[in-house]
């Protein structure tokens, strides 16, 4: 399993005989031994502002208008310790003010993953993607299992920074919050009053762009059992209130299982949503309405799509589809920016990952006989963030690996339990990991 980790932290704050403010804090870290060679590890974190006299630095440290702008140029979790500088830091880095113009300062430079959230039921673990950052990965696993308190996850999804969970209680209700996972803050958020039945509710997907405002959306897609329609509701956190569609998605003509539902994305002001078989779905949640979203295509002699991954990443919307399924030859598809169709961004060859990892090809592993895979891997991620590195990161037997496809560079991450396999009409499948992005954001819930 991911190890867990531990944290420890000190801090100081004062002005030196050179006049300069210095705000330093110590962390050290520990983890177990199996994320290799990853044992120990210290960091610095300071602020230093040079001026000619003690006087003058102690002016600049109690000058709000230039502290605000210096701490807005940091990142979230960096202001979180900065909190206990002092009551002044506390109450400029707290208030609703500065933490609106932060998030939307930062929307970009914080849109960088850095982690992952694998779950494979009942068990959820983060995964940082910046090796240093253990303090990181201790605080999101205590967190994360601080907020589940006996409860069953019945879903999840992500949206630049902030989470939507479901919860099953042992009653049989559902109840949903919005979690800041960084800050610690939740919202519970009611069901539309539409709603009689909890398990009539589909999925809450959310939506946030921070760029554009402070405040989210939770799209509801629940099922009409009388006109078997999905339907489509919108929360504002700003108002607290639910606003209803007219659009609705017929049952009886496409069939409700098929679309991914669970895997909606939010990206250009829509929630999408993939089919193995039938249309893709658009809904821009603005103005409550679909939008036309062309498919991928359906390879020749086969009879559905064999999606492996979709998500956003970069300002952009991917697709992983195989023509086969499990193969080590894919492609990665990206949506044009004015939804005139998918094309392919990348086409990737692992045909080498057998020989690095023989436990890809299945002689222990308990698959079905009449499935004989030689290739055993999931794909769990794709990431392509602005320094055009575009990196997979695989679930192999045992393995979580992130394969770097600029310079084919593979970085070991984690050691797992082996999955099992799911049994489909088509042929059984390595089954890998749920997974959801964060990213750091002060956005308030």
């Amino acid at each position: 399993m991911i190890s867990d980790t531990y944290a420890t932290s000190s801090d100081a704050s004062y002005v030196d005989d050179r006049g300069i403010i210095r705000v330093t804090f110590v962390h050290c870290w520990s983890i177990e031994k199996d994320v290799k060679s990853r044992l120990s590890l210290s960091s610095e974190i300071s602020i230093k502002i040079e001026v000619p006299s003690s006087e003058s630095a102690q002016h600049i440290a109690s000058n709000e208008d230039l502290l605000t702008e210096l701490l807005l140029h940091l990142p979230p979790k960096s202001l979180l310790r900065f909190q206990t500088v002092s009551k002044h830091w506390l109450s400029i880095i707290s208030s609703p003010q500065f933490r609106r113009l932060h998030t939307r300062m930062n929307a970009r430079s914080s849109a960088s993953t850095i982690g992952l959230f694998l779950c494979r039921n009942p068990a959820y673990n983060f995964l940082s993607l910046h090796e240093e950052d253990f303090s990181t990965m201790s605080m999101m696993n205590e967190r994360f299992s601080s907020i589940r308190d006996g409860k069953i996850f019945y879903g999840m999804n992500s949206c630049n920074g902030l989470f939507c969970l479901d919860f099953k209680l042992s009653d049989g209700r559902r109840e949903f919050y919005i979690y800041n996972l960084i800050t610690g803050e939740n919202r519970f958020i009611p069901l539309p009053e539409t709603i009689n039945e909890p398990d009539l509710v589909r999925t809450m997907n959310l939506a946030f762009d921070p760029e554009k405002s402070g405040d989210y959306d939770v799209v509801c897609v629940w099922l009409s059992v009388s006109e078997n329609q999905l339907r489509f509701s919108v929360y504002s956190s700003g108002t607290g209130n639910w606003r209803h569609s007219n659009e609705y998605y017929d049952c009886n003509e496409y069939g409700g299982a098929d679309l991914c539902f669970y895997y909606g994305v939010f990206w250009n002001g829509a929630v999408h949503w993939v089919s193995q078989t039938g249309p893709f779905l658009c809904f821009e949640v603005g103005n409550c309405s679909f939008r036309p979203m062309l498919t991928t295509p359906i390879p020749e002699e086969q009879w559905l799509r064999n999606i492996e991954y979709f998500g956003e990443c970069g300002g952009h919307l991917h697709l992983i589809q195989h023509n086969d399924h499990p193969s080590t030859e894919f492609d990665i598809f990206e949506l044009e920016v004015n939804y005139s169709g998918w094309f392919v961004k990348y086409h990737v060859n692992l045909d080498f990952l057998p020989n690095l990892y023989p436990v890809m090809v299945n002689q222990e592993m308990n698959s079905p006989e009449e499935y004989a895979y030689t290739n055993v891997f999931s794909t769990i991620c794709f990431v392509d963030d602005e320094k055009d590195k575009a990196r997979l990161l695989l679930s192999l037997p045992g393995k979580i690996i992130l394969y770097n496809m600029n310079d084919g560079k593979i970085e070991e991450l984690a050691d797992v339990k082996p999955a099992s396999f799911r049994l489909f009409i088509d042929g059984a499948r390595y089954d890998g990991f749920e997974m959801y992005k964060h990213v750091e954001t002060l956005a308030r819930v």
